[in-house]
């Protein structure tokens, strides 16, 4: 067996490591940090992508509030017209209902003192009779 000199064992070793660190870093190192970088400006994207979409939902969120506000005032404004137009429809009805009532009661009170009339007339056109029976039940007691 042959012995290599020393230095040219270490300027072997030298070139050896010096061609590993080149393939290395061609073969393993270049791709890995340029999925590294590529990753992070995808996170980044995204970053930015997200805080865009929150603003946009905020944006949103304030709009669809807006509407909520605008839509609830006008519920109330229908919901209180609906409520006078229900009061005025019953009192107009109450109206007319007391009305009829009070013709039908003057219509009954008029027919009441028709027939007090009609009572006292056929009374008072009795009372010849009424008196001969008295004094004839008088004079049998």
């Amino acid at each position: 067996m042959t012995i290599i000199p020393t230095p040219w064992v270490m300027a072997l070793v030298f070139v050896v490591f010096l061609i590993l660190v080149y393939l290395l870093n061609r073969i393993l190192y270049k791709p890995l940090l340029s999925f590294m970088d590529t990753r992070d400006a995808s996170i980044k994207r995204d970053s930015e992508g997200i805080e865009g979409n929150t603003t946009d939902i905020k944006a949103l969120q304030k709009e669809a509030n807006e509407i909520l506000q605008v839509a609830k005032q006008e519920a109330t404004l229908i919901k209180n017209k609906a409520q006078d137009s229900a009061k005025q429809t019953a009192e107009v009805k109450i109206s007319q209902k007391k009305d009829e009532l009070a013709q039908k009661y003057n219509a009954f009170t008029m027919s009441l003192e028709e027939e007090k009339v009609r009572l006292k007339a056929s009374l008072e056109s009795q009372i010849p009779v009424f008196r001969e029976s008295l004094k004839a039940k008088l004079q049998k007691i």
